[in-house]
């Protein structure tokens, strides 16, 4: 009877155990700070971003997966003319299934959907033509597993925060009709810099993950090749953790998920592999996860002065499979 009496007990948890097996991606959410996975696991993401301009393949899904990494920020593209083409963006089921495939959750993210200078936020017929667009990407994803959340827009830009926070209110209601239950990406305004993180961007639902960018500092990982300027030089770690200090501030007055969904360096940057590993451990210390940018192939540009990582690019890919392999294990 002790048994018996056991297994009842047991059998609700079985249950939700494996409904979230079989349709992982449903019902992630977050609480307080933590990102949950179906099974109530926090989990703390460690990525690339992906880009469609760069189309991905299964080995490039191949080689991610045996970095032990266990998300990608998918990136895709599309340009607005007035009406909503799905031919444009065809491609997208098969690329997000190479990672969702191998058990990789994906963020999905629109790259940029500007016309003459104005986002969706700033003109009502784009914004018709961007929700359309949205429409029919997260019909095509919703039932694909391992979708970890829905990121309406890359970088928002140009616009006033009031304006911008306005149209995410606006957003998230339409994408709850689609998707009620899957948490979505909030951005600041100015390219999502950390200090776009203002209490004027605070929504009310409570389903939504905050991200910040950092590529500071900006005159170092954009420097010209001709004027090299090493890290750390004139800068030091400490002005790296300064930097994203307002999304920590953010977090901890909200008591919201924050994530770092890009950060990154170009390979021609004298001391690199010191900011990675510094930017790296800020982020970690402070417990944010974070997506790296980013993974791609480009074979037309010199190996040497991207952002890119890839394995046709030694240096660089063995300090990412090392960094993934100290901050992977359990």
């Amino acid at each position: 009877m002790n048994h018996l009496k056991a297994t009842l007990l047991c059998l609700p948890v079985l249950i939700c155990s494996l409904v979230a097996a079989q349709d992982p991606g449903k019902g992630f959410r977050v609480s307080g700070q933590q990102i949950l996975t179906p099974d109530r696991r926090p989990i703390h993401f460690r990525g690339f971003n992906v880009l469609w301009w760069v189309p991905t393949t299964a080995k490039d899904s191949d080689d991610i997966k045996a970095l032990d990494v266990n998300c990608v920020r998918y990136m895709y593209g599309y340009v607005p003319t007035g009406k909503f083409d799905p031919s444009k963006i065809a491609f997208i089921k098969e690329q997000v299934h190479w990672y969702t495939s191998r058990g990789i959750w994906v963020i999905v993210v629109i790259h940029d959907f500007r016309k003459d200078g104005k986002g969706p936020y700033d003109s009502t017929d784009l914004n018709r033509e961007y929700l359309e667009m949205w429409d029919y990407v997260i019909s095509e994803l919703k039932n694909e597993p391992y979708i970890a959340a829905w990121e309406p827009i890359n970088e928002p830009h140009d616009s006033p925060i009031d304006k911008v926070s306005s149209w995410y209110k606006e957003v998230i209601r339409h994408f709850r009709k689609l998707d009620p239950k899957r948490p979505i990406v909030v951005e600041g305004t100015g390219y999502s810099w950390p200090e776009g993180l203002v209490a004027d961007l605070k929504q009310a639902d409570r389903n939504l993950i905050y991200s910040f960018h950092t590529y500071g500092p900006w005159d170092y990982t954009m420097q010209a090749k001709d004027k090299p300027t090493p890290y750390p030089g004139k800068w030091s770690r400490a002005d790296l953790a300064k930097a994203i200090e307002p999304a920590v501030k953010f977090r901890q007055t909200f008591n919201v998920p924050v994530w770092c969904g890009e950060w990154g360096v170009p390979t021609h940057c004298p001391g690199y592999k010191d900011w990675i590993e510094d930017v790296a451990s800020i982020l970690e210390e402070d417990k944010f996860p974070w997506t790296y940018w980013g993974w791609a192939l480009k074979p037309n540009n010199p190996t040497d002065d991207t952002f890119d990582v890839n394995p046709q690019k030694p240096e660089v890919f063995d300090l990412m499979k090392s960094l993934f392999g100290r901050l992977m294990k359990p």
